[in-house]
């Protein structure tokens, strides 16, 4: 599986941004992010071999914000389209898409049906004050299968304190390991917060989920760390951020047994803390260990990558 990550940056230390994207996918280069009007458009180029594009904007501002990102592209018979994905934040007036067999909107992500020959990736926003640190990141994955992870020996391991969704409120609790992930980050790195503000924060409002990743990376830079989100394309890059003391949100799915000793024993789509690795294990914090005590737990590192990197591969990072 490849990934490639387009970045585009502003009013952002570039070191401490470096730092936190793994080598294996670093770009090269920041785009300037410029509001002309409240939008901004990042030229794709031809997309010949995508397979989805999760975009995600990050904003260090207490403020009342919110973006939706539209694709407009032309397909190798010749016609063109604008498919958008719902807003995240507070956004008015949301921009509706064409009808089209060629991409498809997803919640998260852009679903990519064909070859696409030219694609535009527009951002439109608002309520952003333009002195504010912003972060756009475009991840694009590619068709292919995740390569099979290698034993890393001895490991890392990161402090990341643990939060159990399960002792939340019965109406909630199982419907927010992604919120309680990233108040476990926002613990981490300094930033501790409400747990209900924070639930109520990332709740996507067109949708009504708690899970949605671009709306969890909104609601954690409101609070003061900046994010993105990445489609991890194998496990050494994951292992190269948990290297340099940085945990990692992972989206994950699987059915019953393959994932040994996990807190629930099938899912859909879950969300816990990777916070680091020892030999042919994984150290992670899973918020649905009924318990605080239960939520530090380790899972086998192969069957980890098959039920994370063999499906949507898509983690969160939060950086200072």
């Amino acid at each position: 599986m490849g990934t490639t990550l387009l970045l585009g940056a502003a009013n952002v230390a570039a070191a401490p941004l470096r730092r936190a994207v793994p080598p294996q996918v670093w770009p090269g280069r920041l785009h300037r992010l410029m509001w002309a009007d409240g939008h901004c458009a990042i030229e794709l180029g031809a997309l010949t071999d995508a397979r989805e594009i999760l975009p995600c904007l990050s904003v260090r501002s207490a403020a009342a914000w919110g973006y939706q990102c539209t694709l407009e592209y032309a397909t190798a018979s010749g016609h063109s389209g604008r498919t958008a994905l719902d807003p995240v934040g507070a956004f008015a007036a949301a921009a509706s898409s064409d009808s089209t067999e060629a991409v498809a909107a997803a919640i998260d992500v852009l679903r990519i049906r064909e070859p696409l020959p030219r694609a535009t990736l527009h951002l439109r926003v608002q309520g952003i004050d333009a002195r504010a640190p912003a972060l756009l990141s475009i991840s694009i994955r590619d068709h292919g299968a995740a390569p099979s992870p290698v034993a890393t020996g001895p490991g890392t391991a990161i402090a990341v304190p643990p939060r159990s969704q399960m002792v939340l409120r019965a109406d909630l609790a199982s419907h927010v390991c992604s919120p309680t992930s990233v108040a476990m980050l926002l613990d981490y790195y300094g930033h501790s917060t409400d747990i209900y503000e924070l639930i109520a924060a990332a709740r996507h409002q067109p949708s009504g989920l708690y899970g949605v990743w671009p709306a969890n990376i909104h609601a954690a830079a409101q609070r003061g760390p900046m994010g993105y989100l990445l489609h991890f394309p194998t496990w050494d890059a994951a292992r190269a951020l948990l290297d340099a003391g940085l945990p990692i949100i992972a989206s994950v799915r699987y059915e019953e047994g393959e994932l040994r000793d996990a807190a629930i024993r099938r899912t859909n789509g879950h969300l816990l803390v990777l916070r680091g690795y020892d030999g042919d294990k994984v150290l992670v914090n899973d918020p649905a260990a009924k318990t605080d005590p239960e939520v530090k737990r380790s899972y086998d590192l192969a069957e980890f990558c098959r039920v994370w990197l063999g499906n949507s591969a898509v983690g969160y990072v939060l950086y200072e």
